[in-house]
């Protein structure tokens, strides 16, 4: 009897085809994806997917969290909503269709949820098009009968903006550790929400106890930023806290430096130019058209690591990244998130 080839390990880049594409609201949609040949498909809820697209003859990378839970099959899911400037964003949900292909970098990410996770309850805050990755957690944590104690936390505008709003009222019926906790713009009568803005006195009303948890995050800066703070004037142990941002990193200081030119080297490919100290190294690598990918362009997923042979350079992201220690010290930063402060030598 022949025995079927067992799956390749994914190993650089693959070509995903899309086999379902799911409108999960007016803004949004989730691509589902398989790859074309047989892939040992292995992540932990939470991590991303970086995908590769070409458009208008340019390649553009992004990355973005599965929103599928790696219990169920080799599928893998990614949902993708409508945002201002969103260039493969936008591109996706108006060109991009069941029976389409890209490619895509085995799942990866510092954001996610251990696969031996046992403490007694969990807490997943999120706000818009950042409920991804919670789902993905939730999902997993359901798949595989866990006892722990979930309570979805989750802001949006209105009814019909909660992204997987049926999934998750089907889960707050259905399992009776799942809590769920909507707080919208506007309210609705059609099912049980609370109005305005995550506020301290919500919040606390909401989460009366915070014992045994751990609490997972992710939405736009200024929702996270305000949560965190909620978080800290309850005396909550941060490092039980994690939280994800694809939100362009931003300087520390924000228009302290007066703006200066320096001299930019990438000998590795034969390219010089000029680099300010008011862009990122990812900016001017890619105006010299070199080939580095810039995914999630907020120090979070590391696809645009390169290394500072001589020069200086200031870290503007106060995300944690994920270069190591050992990286930091050999000279390797990451473009998206670093900003030149004299004249560089890079290598890619």
């Amino acid at each position: 009897m022949t025995q079927s080839p067992q799956p390749a390990v994914w190993q650089n880049s693959q070509t995903l085809c899309c086999v379902e594409r799911r409108q999960e609201t007016v803004d949004a949609v989730t691509l589902v994806f398989r790859p074309l040949q047989p892939l040992a498909v292995n992540y932990l809820p939470g991590q991303f997917l970086l995908l590769t697209v070409e458009i208008d003859g340019q390649t553009h990378s992004r990355a973005y969290s599965l929103s599928s839970s790696p219990s169920l099959s080799a599928d893998l899911a990614v949902t993708v909503k409508r945002v201002a400037n969103g260039l493969v964003s936008n591109w996706l949900l108006d060109h991009f269709h069941a029976g389409d292909t890209l490619t895509a970098q085995a799942p990866t990410g510092t954001f996610f949820l251990p696969a031996d996770y046992s403490a007694p309850k969990i807490l997943l805050c999120s706000a818009g098009s950042g409920i991804t990755p919670m789902m993905s957690m939730a999902r997993w944590l359901l798949d595989n009968n866990c006892t722990t104690e979930i309570h979805f936390l989750h802001s949006a505008r209105h009814a019909d903006d909660i992204i997987f709003r049926d999934e998750l009222m089907t889960m707050a019926a259905a399992y009776p550790q799942f809590r769920l906790s909507l707080v919208l713009d506007t309210v609705t009568d059609a099912f049980s929400c609370y109005q305005g803005y995550l506020n301290p006195e919500l919040f606390n009303a909401l989460v009366p106890d915070l014992n045994d948890c751990h609490q997972f995050m992710c939405g736009p800066s200024v929702y996270m930023d305000a949560l965190e703070q909620m978080l800290q004037d309850r005396g909550f142990p941060m490092e039980n806290s994690h939280k994800e941002s694809f939100t362009p990193a931003a300087p520390l200081i924000a228009e302290a430096a007066t703006s200066q030119q320096f001299r930019l080297e990438v000998p590795g490919f034969g390219a010089s130019g000029e680099i300010s100290n008011q862009q990122t190294v990812l900016d001017a690598l890619e105006a010299l058209q070199l080939p580095i990918i810039g995914a999630c362009r907020s120090g979070i997923c590391g696809s645009c690591k390169c290394k500072v042979v001589s020069g200086n350079v200031e870290n503007i992201s106060e995300q944690p990244g994920p270069l190591t220690e050992e990286e930091q010290q050999q000279g390797y930063i990451l473009a998206c998130s670093s900003r030149a402060g004299s004249d560089l030598e890079l290598e890619l």
